[in-house]
């Protein structure tokens, strides 16, 4: 029991806060500094999204330092048993328990939006309409039946199934499928090149790049072969499976067309969006943007509705949310056709840090209120029910 009783005081402890928070400065820093090196997307998921960090002091020497993960969830049980269960219940002091329950809350509002959250984009051109959204960073491998009577179904390996295959290579296979799927050499960033070399096919190989700090740029590619079901050692059909291939790779397999490609991860939206017109406006005698928007009509089933999407002025609708990202061709000339790129966000969670704002923000207001009047109170010389409990 005083061993529990220990753990609970230590978890609980302003000692261990303060770590946590000198931690977690000390985390911002080094993340800020390697946003130049690795970009944005990659910082964030080695030292924010992480439990555990090495960081290259002086570009040699490895510091573990906690990620940010773990630091929150320790914030949060520092926070619930010290600030919550362990601080007295008093009517002096409710605006303290009421600010730290809107801290709590903002914790778990970033979980939810981390593990939950989906974001993506939606590129159109003016007069085209879209019902699906793709991810900035997410890749899959899509298998098509390409038959009349196969009803579209389409067969998806997940990027985290075979980004992680070396050269030994993983097998995917289903029971509707006449074929196995083996998947070899994954690169997250390539190009093709011209190559005779033992992994090439007709002559064309992937060269592997290396990753772009901005993630969204980078362009993966794997090599594939077909085996029959059970003999993967038997003689296969070789390919080559590119991000910005401009077709699938066709292979026949008892009599019936399939088409293999390698694309970024989709969802389906429950309606259809249609750019009527995209609107952008330059700063004088620059080309830097100073005002785009989009005029879209929302679709879902029979009703219609017109909508205008500014920049910080997004579409809310059925959870999701659209916002004006950017547009193109940037170097494009009057007359030419233009597309707008919206972001698209489904998070369970979206409005949740404005409510924990609001929580905060009132249990600090009628806390430092209490602490006003008692002050005025001692100055009036009315006495102070300071020892009222």
């Amino acid at each position: 029991m005083k061993i529990l009783q220990r753990i609970f005081a230590f978890l609980s402890s302003y000692g261990l806060s303060i770590v946590l928070l000198l931690l977690m400065m000390v985390l911002v820093f080094f993340g800020t500094l390697e946003q130049t090196r690795l970009g944005l997307f990659e910082t964030q998921r080695r030292y924010f999204e992480s439990l555990v960090v090495v960081h290259p002091v002086f570009g040699w020497f490895p510091l573990p330092l906690p990620g940010g993960y773990l630091l929150l969830a320790l914030v949060f049980v520092n926070m619930l048993f010290g600030a919550i269960v362990r601080a007295p219940k008093r009517w002096r002091r409710p605006g303290l328990l009421i600010a730290h329950g809107g801290v709590l809350y903002l914790i778990v509002a970033g979980f939810v939006a981390y593990t939950y959250a989906i974001n993506g984009n939606l590129p159109l051109y003016e007069g085209d309409s879209g019902s699906r959204f793709q991810s900035y960073y997410e890749w899959e491998i899509r298998i098509y039946e390409m038959a009349p009577d196969s009803e579209g179904r389409v067969f998806i390996i997940p990027q985290d199934e075979f980004e992680d295959v070396g050269d030994t290579g993983r097998v995917f296979y289903h029971q509707a499928l006449p074929l196995e799927l083996r998947v070899a050499r994954y690169y997250p960033n390539c190009r093709p090149a011209p190559s005779r070399d033992a992994w090439s096919v007709d002559g064309v190989t992937l060269s592997p790049l290396p990753k772009d700090s901005t993630a969204e740029q980078n362009v993966p590619g794997v090599f594939v072969s077909l085996h029959q079901p059970g003999q993967e050692a038997a003689p296969s059909e070789p390919g080559i499976l590119w991000g910005m291939e401009r077709g699938p790779w066709r292979m026949l397999a008892e009599g019936r067309e399939y088409a293999f490609a390698l694309r970024r991860r989709e969802w389906e939206l429950p309606f259809t969006l249609t750019l009527e017109q995209f609107n952008h406006e330059t700063h004088p005698g620059t080309t830097m943007p100073s005002h785009f928007s989009s005029e879209i009509v929302l679709q879902e089933g029979d009703a219609k509705r017109d909508v205008l999407i500014r920049m910080n002025e997004p579409l809310r609708h059925r959870g999701y949310t659209f916002y004006q990202a950017s547009w193109g061709p940037t170097d494009a000339q009057p007359g030419d056709p233009l597309y707008s790129v919206l972001a698209v966000t489904r998070n369970p969670a979206g409005q949740w840090p404005m409510y924990a704002s609001f929580i905060i923000s009132f249990g600090l207001l009628l806390h430092f209120g209490q602490a006003l009047l008692r002050y005025l109170r001692q100055q009036s010389g009315v006495p102070s029910d300071a020892h009222k409990r």
